[in-house]
């Protein structure tokens, strides 16, 4: 048996270190599909393509090296993906809400158990067997080995492996470049740091390490370790309708979630008698393609907006200051200065070994409390027309298996962030996926909070003035 061993990324290391207590960092696409499910087929396609992805055959090793600690992948060919296939009672298999929702609870126990890195590997494939024509197949990734487009990836790489092993042919979507159309960016080129620019990271860094936003009220339990999960599809039409209205308007979709979902913790809490505040909003970005040189396992950032009350009365200018700090964000590189921040926060604490490093690590991250969190992924598996990538996917069937519905999970996530709204494309539908900390809702409150969060942002797009295209476009 041949290994190698190969030295994590600052984001991963990161991601290694803050799984701590109730930090997960699990990615899972829950892919919904009908047919026979040939369950050897299927084992035989994941292996095949896990050997794309050579971290997954791995497990984290801490070596030293001059007196410092550094984590590594050691590569082992001969490791599998583990398939784990259990069968859920009849009655839930009915619409894709209470399919999603048994299907969490039925890996909850796996999903919340304490992974140890060290001894398995970062990517396992759930398979939950409603009926003989029914199953959710779901892989689900460490985040320390890779980012929502390469465990979405993952999962089409499967699919397609399955589809070949059926049929003998080779999926033409096989041959797709991006599992995700916010993956696919315009190269850019680093500026050069200033002085000025180390004191504004600087200011930035203290000021949301110390800070306390508001957050939406709730009769959640602080001893409550739960995370709860609500999901809403828009019909084709209402995803249009949203398409259209930020086109006609000039405004960018993220710019409405982000605002949208502050409006709903505001409206949240004056119906509970409690005085809006000042509330922080973290908005994660993929890199990838971005900076030359930079396609890791994870290419994710972060960008942060704060508003206070006064300024989200005026929804025009709250629109515009959303939709101009982003681009601010984008045009003084905050994406690529965060990994940079990151990295140096990894090596500060390399003098310490991996179990100090990591309570470290997770409490500092812990500290980063934000009022809301927004994930845009883009379209999960875009088709191609006239060579642009589109709102449609180019999946819908591999093998014998129809594909209905995608669940993009996020499962505690680092930081402690109370609510993360996960919104991505999937068939010209618009699918968002709330994710609440018990310690903040109660189950049925995540759900009806997120009915809030759904409401505003129909209204915020519908009652948006119309901007210059050119004022809110990403750069």
């Amino acid at each position: 048996m041949q290994e190698e061993s190969a030295r994590l990324d600052a984001l991963s290391e990161m991601m290694a270190l803050s799984s701590y207590a109730n930090t997960k960092n699990l990615l899972i696409t829950a892919i919904d599909v009908k047919g026979p499910l040939d369950q050897e087929a299927l084992t035989s396609a994941v292996q095949q393509a896990a050997k794309h992805y050579p971290q997954f055959a791995g497990r984290i090793r801490e070596i030293k090296a001059k007196q410092r600690h550094h984590l590594v992948w050691h590569l082992d060919p001969d490791l599998r993906v583990p398939v784990k296939t259990k069968n859920v009672p009849a009655s839930s298999s009915g619409q894709c809400g209470p399919a999603f929702q048994s299907f969490l609870e039925c890996i909850r126990p796996d999903l919340d158990r304490q992974l140890n890195l060290f001894n398995e590997g970062p990517a396992e494939l759930h398979v939950l067997r409603f009926s003989p024509d029914h199953h959710i197949i779901a892989p689900v990734i460490h985040h320390v080995a890779a980012d929502a487009g390469t465990a979405s990836e993952f999962g089409r790489e499967t699919l397609a492996h399955y589809h070949e092993i059926l049929t003998g042919n080779t999926p033409d979507w096989f041959f797709q470049e991006h599992a995700m159309s916010s993956s696919k960016k315009r190269m850019v080129k680093l500026k050069e740091p200033k002085f000025k620019d180390f004191m504004v990271e600087f200011r930035e860094a203290v000021t949301h390490l110390f800070e306390s936003p508001g957050f939406p009220a709730g009769g959640g339990s602080p001893k409550e370790t739960k995370q709860f999960h609500a999901k809403r599809v828009l019909s084709v039409d209402e995803t249009e309708r949203i398409g259209k209205i930020c086109s006609e308007k000039g405004v960018s979709l993220v710019d409405i979630l982000v605002a949208g979902t502050n409006l709903a913790v505001d409206e949240w809490n004056t119906a509970r008698n409690v005085t809006p505040g000042i509330l922080t909003t973290s908005m994660s970005v993929n890199m990838k393609g971005r900076f030359e040189g930079f396609n890791k396992a994870n290419n994710s950032a972060l960008m942060f907006f704060k508003s206070r009350p006064d300024e989200r009365q005026d929804l025009a200018a709250f629109a515009r200051a959303m939709a101009l700090t982003r681009i601010k964000f984008f045009r003084n590189h905050m994406d690529f200065k965060f990994v940079q921040n990151v990295s140096r926060m990894v090596s500060s604490f390399r003098l310490f070994p991996f179990p100090i490093r990591r309570k470290i690590v997770n409490f500092l991250m812990n500290r980063h409390q934000f009022s809301v969190a927004v994930t845009l992924l883009g379209v999960v598996w875009p088709a191609t027309k006239n060579g642009k990538l589109t709102a449609e996917s180019c999946l819908t069937s591999a093998g014998n298996l129809e594909i209905r519905e995608i669940h993009g999970v996020g499962y505690k996530l680092l930081s402690n962030t109370p609510i993360l709204l996960i919104v991505y494309a999937f068939r010209n539908k618009l699918n968002l996926v709330l994710h609440a900390s018990g310690k903040l809702f109660t189950k049925e409150e995540s759900d009806v909070f997120m009915d809030v969060v759904m409401k505003n942002l129909m209204k915020y797009a519908l009652e948006l003035p119309a901007f210059r295209k050119e004022s809110s476009r990403a750069v």
